[in-house]
């Protein structure tokens, strides 16, 4: 794919005098469109809802409002909105549903296993090169931005003493008041995890999907959560005492006021990174200007303030991690460089056996 220079671009536009409409919100899945009503072009914008989505908007409504141009928005989950991304590129690979995509490590891998992806690099969003090494993609595929950790959330009113195993999910004292998330999410619901625990590869989930099998059997499990309010609401209400669940997820429960902890298991917390994907079939200008776009959301500041708004570790230099979180062990660097870490790509080789066995085995149990 070759990218036009993104300044001529704009500036070309400009100097033919094709005015760039700006503004314009789209807060459900819609078609991105390659061009305005008066022939400009739009891009749509990917993000994840609640405080996730408040820096990422922030920044491209200052962007469209600098340079004229139209971004319409998809505010969701990964869960809902990639099959939806993925289906608008089989109806029509050139009108893909959106143009630039917030996604997680597992959404990352299948649209690299799909096709989905345009290449990132330092020419087309300097920014990048700021990512710490270590947590680059290494195909030439988007970038990670933060890194949040997973663990176990709990209601600190029932279990009085923070939990200290992945397995503490499997613990009769908790029967009928855990759940996790549905498959095909295994990035989120502690599978691969307890797949390792039990000996297993990340390519093969087998061990961790039986080991969910003999819990839902035994009726370990409340049900399973569709959203992250559903799991705050249950954690609250004590339907649900134990879960898995990610620190950045918790800790603004934690800030106002919930009975909610957050423990990092003796065998660690499972690495999370997420970040940006600039989607292949949008037209060239969208690709400048997303590229150009994305690239402001990966300045130092505003991915600092990502960071603050979302309790995530940063992972671009010369971005702090927030005053308050700092002297907090389970936000430092080293947690996530110590964590239990998956082959994301050897994961989603294995996603469709993983689901029919989830769904014959976990599930029909529920």
């Amino acid at each position: 794919m070759t990218y036009l220079d993104r300044r001529a671009l704009l500036r070309s536009a400009g100097a033919a005098g094709a005015a760039l409409l700006g503004g314009g919100l789209l807060a459900a899945c819609g078609s991105p469109g390659r061009t305005s009503a008066s022939g400009s072009t739009a891009l749509t914008l990917f993000h994840w809802a609640g405080v996730q989505g408040t820096v990422p908007r922030r920044v491209a409504q200052a962007f469209a409002k600098k340079h004229d141009v139209t971004i319409r928005y998809i505010e969701g989950t990964n869960a809902d909105t990639f099959p939806k991304l993925v289906s608008s590129v089989q109806v029509n690979a050139d009108k893909p549903l959106l143009n630039l995509g917030f996604f997680n490590a597992q959404s990352f891998a299948q649209g690299a296993a799909d096709g989905l992806w345009a290449p990132v690099s330092e020419k087309s969003v300097p920014n990048v090169a700021k990512v710490l090494p270590g947590y680059t993609t290494g195909n030439g595929f988007g970038a990670y931005m933060v890194m949040d950790a997973m663990g176990l959330i709990y209601n600190k009113k029932v279990i009085r003493t923070p939990p200290t195993s992945w397995t503490d999910l499997f613990d009769s004292a908790y029967r009928g008041r855990v759940t996790t998330w549905d498959a095909p999410a295994f990035s989120v619901n502690a599978v691969p995890v307890i797949n390792q625990i039990e000996g297993g590869s990340d390519g093969d989930l087998s061990k961790g999907i039986a080991a969910f099998s003999r819990a839902a059997k035994k009726g370990q499990f409340s049900g399973l959560i569709g959203s992250i309010d559903q799991l705050r609401q249950q954690l609250n209400s004590g339907q649900v005492v134990i879960a898995p669940g990610f620190q950045g997820v918790a800790q603004p429960w934690i800030d106002e006021g919930d009975p909610i902890g957050f423990a990092v298991p003796e065998q660690g917390v499972m690495a999370f990174p997420e970040g940006f994907q600039l989607v292949k079939g949008s037209s060239e200008d969208q690709l400048a200007l997303a590229a150009d776009l994305m690239n402001e959301i990966f300045a130092p500041d505003a991915v600092a303030d990502y960071s603050a708004a979302t309790a995530t570790i940063p992972l671009v230099e010369g971005a702090r991690l927030p005053a308050k979180y700092r002297d907090i062990e389970s936000f430092q660097l080293k947690t996530v460089q110590n964590a239990l870490k998956l082959d994301w790509t050897a994961l989603v080789t294995g996603l469709d056996k993983a689901t029919t066995a989830w769904n014959n085995d976990v599930k029909a149990h529920l």
